[in-house]
């Protein structure tokens, strides 16, 4: 693959298998949060090192995906380099995590492509989660490593999803000159085609502005159409660039959006040092949305740890574009929780 660049492989490639390579740190755990929420990932690859075990942020990593019902595999790699008992006393680490209450997975170590198969043929149920041996200086595991993902159905139907509406939050922003403004993100919804006229927003003052698609290009090849499930960067008209921010939408054109200030929602604390009351004010990551917001309503007088309780939070900077059902993390310090929403109101 020396030889060939992005567009030559998602043009002669047989399958696209498109990775997130997401932040394995603690400090940048937000922008984890985002690549997960906002790319609607069918898996998740946890990495192990062989030589070190799961430590860092590997529990809050499995935790997220457990509760996300994001299935996941474990790719343990530097096996040249770990002592043999050193190597087996980190799987044990691993598979004991696996099986904890909460995230009861079966952990399934693959030694061949027969396994292989099979652990792709039931990882889509959730239940199993493989394990993968691997070694990048020696090449042991790697094959059965890319059979797996070459066999690993989608475990979302984005055939399904094409039939929607469009809509595409918006991840990144690129002012490039002879082009102008363009911006990229996931196409969860629907599809649109170059030319078409959009909705765009919610700007600060809530108002969503129709603009036209000039050009779409998927993996750097230009293309006339962008479908859900693929990443598509849009230059758009009729916007600036110092008005476009992370967060925002592109919608089709005869939806009805609301921009969104307050909502209410069932929500799950899974740390917090000491209490939650009305007043506290996390940043909830929603989709690719990250903005803080004040807990105005509860039912329970204080939250800890475990809780659960219908609240209502309202964002304080602007509204966003949220529809009920979305999930979302809301964070602050070491304070951690999920939620769904389950009532918006329209921003006054």
């Amino acid at each position: 693959l020396r030889t060939y660049d992005e567009a030559k492989v998602y043009l002669e490639g047989s399958k696209i298998v498109t990775l997130i390579d997401l932040a394995g740190h603690e400090r940048y755990l937000k922008t984890t949060m985002r690549g997960v929420l906002g790319h609607l990932p069918d898996y998740t690859c946890m990495v192990v090192g062989g030589n070190a075990g799961p430590i860092g942020t590997f529990r809050e990593h499995l935790g997220i995906t457990v509760a996300l019902g994001i299935p996941c595999f474990v790719v343990v790699t530097k096996i040249d380099m770990a002592p043999r008992e050193v190597l087996e006393r980190n799987l044990e680490k691993v598979m004991h995590l696996l099986k904890l209450p909460g995230v009861n997975k079966i952990p399934f170590i693959i030694r061949n492509k027969n396994d292989a198969a099979i652990a792709a043929r039931h990882m889509p149920h959730g239940r199993v989660a493989p394990i993968f041996l691997v070694s990048n200086v020696t090449g042991q595991g790697l094959q059965e490593l890319k059979a797996f993902l070459n066999m690993l159905p989608p475990k979302i139907d984005w055939h399904e999803r094409a039939k929607g509406k469009f809509l595409c939050y918006i991840d990144e922003k690129f002012d490039i000159p002879g082009v102008g403004l363009v911006v990229a993100g996931l196409v969860e919804e629907g599809s649109v085609k170059s030319g078409d006229r959009v909705l765009l927003g919610p700007f600060d003052d809530g108002s969503f502005r129709t603009v036209r698609i000039k050009s779409i290009e998927v993996n750097r090849v230009r293309v006339e159409r962008a479908e859900a499930g693929q990443i598509a960067a849009y230059a758009i008209t009729n916007a600036r660039y110092d008005e476009i921010r992370r967060g925002m939408v592109l919608l089709d054109l005869d939806a009805t959006p609301v921009a969104v200030r307050r909502f209410k929602a069932n929500i799950r604390v899974l740390h917090h040092p000491t209490t939650i009351k009305v007043g506290y004010e996390p940043v909830i990551q929603m989709k690719t949305i990250r903005q803080a917001a004040k807990l105005v309503k509860t039912t329970k007088k204080f939250l800890r740890s475990g809780d659960t309780d219908t609240v209502e939070f309202y964002f304080i900077l602007r509204p966003e574009f949220v529809r009920e059902g979305d999930v979302f993390f809301f964070r602050e310090g070491r304070t951690k929780g999920i939620g769904t929403v389950l009532e918006v109101k329209a921003a006054s």
